[in-house]
């Protein structure tokens, strides 16, 4: 098997496919390329930063060839330059044919030991193998012609393609915790010995994510280049329990298939993904549901009146998949209330007057047997504090219908 093909996320590899074959992304990516002024580029670096050479950084030298030949690129020219900059950080030029052009930040070298640098040389230059270059994504985005749809699958392929280039790298450097580490300084400037790198508990991170990119309305993320770091983190780890890494750096076999971490590494990706219409409905349809089942089951039954209006404001298919769950339950109230509460985290980006509507909608699922006792009352009360509504609108609501 080819490194490439060990390595490649395929994921990145479909997308890259994908927005090739849209006409209009091609003309653009074709016309930004010839566009690109490598010799400006040069003379820029020429003139601003300084060009290293075997024997001026033989260290730095050192990692890139080791780099340039595991990753099989042993037929390119590679320049290095190293730049004034506190930043971490470190690039690839590469338009295809045979020269390619690297940059590090004087930053980036100082705070890095070998096997940190390794893993961004590797990074850098797994760009260019995987040619990458052949979707300039700022370049298209600056065209400023694509639409809102177009846009994003650029930058979902843009952050696939990152996971990519950290596999060179830590096939490159071989070690899980020097990617780790260097993901580590990157994101907050240090690593060990003063953290304590503990993946668990790192991992958590991406949990709050989970919840926060349910966040119906900020879509940021949805233009970011680069995956959130502890995605990359978790991406990493994951490729390194597999059967292909392993077999590739000869440390026998792996505990993972690789279709396995790749089917894990997109499903967390998706996390940054923006939230379609259908989803949102699906998500308020489900916090509906359990919010109604959660006021309908506060006086001991549910009124048949309560459940067609369950029906006609979740859906049918949410209303029959929650009931199952209701009827098997030793305590329906307990259950729907733990599901609303869970549910509605999506719902509390709204607007205020989005939130209000929500309860209003509740008050006519718990009206709709023409009786609200106490309990019920109650159940709407705690609701309305839960999606931040002043907790009075529930009486105003009730008035107003009566």
């Amino acid at each position: 098997m080819k490194v490439e093909d060990a390595i490649r996320f395929q994921s990145d590899l479909s997308f890259f496919n994908e927005l090739l074959a849209n006409t209009k992304i091609k003309v653009l990516a074709e016309k930004r390329i010839k566009e690109a002024h490598r010799d400006s580029y040069r003379r820029s670096l020429l003139g601003h930063s300084l060009r290293v050479s075997p024997r001026l950084a033989p260290d730095l030298f050192k990692y890139v060839r080791k780099a340039q030949e595991k990753l099989e690129l042993g037929d390119k020219n590679i320049e290095v330059y190293i730049y004034n900059s506190p930043e971490p950080n470190a690039s690839c030029s590469y338009t295809g044919g045979d020269d390619i052009i690297l940059t590090f930040s004087s930053g980036l070298l100082t705070s890095m030991n070998e096997a940190e640098i390794s893993f961004v040389v590797g990074h850098e230059l797994g760009h260019a193998l995987f040619e990458h270059y052949a979707l300039p994504t700022h370049g298209i985005l600056e065209a400023g012609s694509l639409d809102a749809s177009d846009a994003m699958k650029l930058m979902s392929w843009s952050r696939r393609a990152e996971i990519s280039a950290d596999r060179a790298g830590l096939f490159v450097c071989e070690s899980p915790k020097a990617a780790i580490s260097s993901f580590l300084k990157l994101s907050c400037g240090v690593a060990h010995p003063i953290i304590e790198f503990d993946l668990h508990e790192y991992s958590s991170q991406i949990q709050d994510l989970s919840e926060l990119s349910k966040n119906t309305e900020d879509t940021s993320h949805c233009y970011s280049s680069h995956p959130f770091n502890p995605i990359r983190v978790m991406a990493v780890d994951l490729y390194s329990q597999s059967d292909e890494f392993r077999q590739l750096t000869g440390q026998g076999a792996g505990n993972k298939k690789l279709a396995d971490v790749d089917d894990s590494i997109h499903k967390v990706l998706a996390y940054m993904e923006p939230v379609s219409d259908e989803e949102k409905q699906a998500l308020h349809n489900q916090a509906m549901f359990w919010g109604g089942a959660w006021v309908a089951f506060a006086d001991g039954h549910l009124a048949e009146e309560e459940a067609e209006n369950l029906i006609a404001q979740a859906g049918e298919a949410i209303y029959q998949e929650g009931i199952q769950e209701l009827e098997q339950a030793e305590n329906p109230v307990e259950l729907a209330q733990a599901r609303f509460i869970e549910s509605s985290k999506p719902l509390l980006s709204l607007g205020a007057s989005n939130r209000c509507a929500f309860i209003q909608r509740l008050v006519v699922v718990a009206r709709a047997d023409q009786n609200i006792d106490d309990r019920e009352l109650e159940a709407l009360t705690e609701m309305a504090k839960i999606m931040k509504v002043e907790p009075s609108f529930v009486q105003q609501i009730l008035m107003f219908l009566d």
